[in-house]
């Protein structure tokens, strides 16, 4: 009985072994992956050199690899490593393809190469992605953004530009964190630490304050760093959206699940103006304030109020989600807002006219911040 046992055994371990074996069952060859980095001289001021590094995944039983490059600009080449000459600014779409003489593969990838224009100038705009801060110019020219050097988060919302000491104030909820750099991503540092969930933030000039809020209230501090107050408290339904009116004295806020809130910097008048609107944005403009609503999935409407919460109008509808970057071009008196469901910039005349996508960008637009002309 144990030999006739054995025999099964032994015969069931062949034919595992036999349908394991390569010839039954081939592993596929590896494909062939396009990539490469880049390098631009010249701080990426036209005209720049811009060299390329192929990185590109070739198995050796795929065959000979050869590479075709196109930068963009009518220009190409079939270097495998190759440098190339911009003499103008502009975004360049440089798309290698790789092929193969055995497995016969097409394969291409494609990046978008900025180069920046060294007169260029205009009103400068920020925002974040939520974990990079981008700026670009408004000016009469096609907006170019690039990425602010330095300056890395977690998972930021907010932003605010104190336009006299030239410095930009990040939020990041992810890090419970708020950073600070100079425009130019230089001197990046955490200003607060142990924050809860910062996302809208506010500059009061006349004392020297940034506001901020948390999950349950406001908080604020000086601008040098050196202290800390709960501004307001016992709000549940989690406060997004910052904004002040200098010219009164007061702070508006905007709570994520519902409520329009207004208080005086001195701390009295505290208000609900409307319960109703839930939203993540809430700016002052003049005599009015600007604020997002949710109404539905896929419907966030950009609103406008009097100051004391009267005389609603609507500016825009369908945005995708949530808005977490409303900013004022007081130069040209334009409203700019991001539409994270299609990564849209838009802009429009305050009371809604003459909307139009300005800037498709290629990740989440949040935390807008306009800051002087040039």
């Amino acid at each position: 009985m144990k030999k006739i046992l054995l025999i099964v055994v032994m015969l069931c371990t062949g034919i595992v072994f036999q349908s394991c074996s390569d010839d039954d069952y081939p592993v596929p060859p590896a494909s062939t992956v396009p990539q490469y980095t880049y390098t631009i001289d010249n701080e990426e001021l036209a005209p720049a050199t811009v060299t390329f590094t192929n990185t590109s995944i070739v198995p050796e039983n795929v065959g000979i690899a050869t590479y075709y490059w196109n930068f963009g600009d009518n220009q190409s080449s079939s270097e495998e490593n190759p440098s190339h000459l911009y003499t103008e600014a502009g975004v360049y779409n440089v798309n290698l393809v790789v092929t193969t003489s055995i497995s016969l593969e097409v394969k291409q990838t494609t990046k978008s190469i900025v180069i920046k224009d060294p007169n260029a100038t205009g009103t400068p705009i920020y925002f974040t992605d939520g974990t990079q801060v981008l700026q670009g110019l408004i000016n009469t020219q096609a907006p170019i953004f690039t990425t602010v050097n330095n300056i890395a988060t977690q998972s930021s919302y907010g932003m605010a530009i104190d336009i006299i000491a030239e410095k930009l104030y990040i939020s990041d909820s992810g890090a419970d964190k708020i950073y600070r750099s100079n425009l130019d991503g230089s001197n990046f540092e955490v200003f607060r630490t142990g924050v809860d969930t910062p996302n809208g933030m506010a500059i009061d000039y006349d004392n020297n304050k940034i506001y901020w809020d948390t999950s349950s209230g406001i908080q604020r501090g000086s601008l040098d760093g050196t202290d800390i107050e709960d501004f307001v408290i016992g709000q549940p339904n989690d406060p997004d959206g910052i904004s002040i009116d200098p010219v009164n004295g007061t702070i508006y806020w905007i709570n994520y699940n519902g409520g329009i809130w207004a208080k005086n910097v001195d701390g009295t008048g505290e208000i609900e103006l409307n319960p109703t609107p839930e939203g993540g944005s809430i700016l002052v403009v003049g005599s009015r304030i600007y604020y997002d609503e949710y109404i539905g999935s896929g419907d966030i409407r950009l609103k406008s109020a009097n100051l004391d919460g009267t005389s609603v109008t609507t500016i825009a509808v369908g945005i995708g989600r949530v808005v977490y970057g409303l900013a004022y071009d007081s130069n040209e008196q334009k409203l700019y807002w991001g539409d994270r469901g299609t990564d849209i910039l838009y802009r429009a005349n305050l009371d809604g006219t003459n909307t139009e996508p300005w800037y498709q960008s290629t990740a989440d637009t949040r935390g807008i911040v306009i800051g002087p002309q040039q």
